[in-house]
């Protein structure tokens, strides 16, 4: 089974997120390790928010993916890290591991660890993210 999911995110709409509702709004959407992985901080510099907006779209690519939408699940609960090549990775957490789990469980995914794959680009005022969801 191979799932898909794509999303494009206007950076300067992260940036007016931040400038409007700050540390608030880190903590709603990214998780400690994500906001350290950016080098948040009080002064949000252009590559800062390029990334935070690049894991914005990688999230919601994800739960395309999935094919669940936000339903249930928040932002916190997929985690969007770098190995240490740079290539970026997938971690989930609560409500989004359990839909895994649960679909692995019922049987509808016929592998124990289904594997995910992403990929994050930018240019110019937009960052888009495309998430694939392999098993079997």
């Amino acid at each position: 089974m191979i799932r898909l999911g794509t999303d494009i995110v206007y950076i300067p709409r992260i940036q007016s997120l931040l400038e409007r509702f700050g540390d608030r709004f880190l903590q709603r959407v990214y998780t400690p390790c994500e906001q350290e992985n950016c080098h948040c901080s009080a002064e949000y510099k252009i590559g800062t928010i390029q990334q935070l907006a690049g894991r914005w779209a990688a999230k919601e690519a994800v739960v395309k993916a999935l094919g669940t939408g936000w339903r249930g699940i928040s932002y916190t609960d997929i985690e969007i890290r770098r190995c240490s090549s740079g290539a970026p990775f997938v971690t989930l957490h609560n409500k989004a591991a359990t839909i895994v789990a649960g679909l692995v469980e019922s049987s509808l995914l016929p592998v124990a660890s289904p594997q995910w794959q992403v990929s994050l680009s930018h240019d110019g005022d937009y960052a888009i993210a495309t998430a694939i969801f392999v098993s079997g």
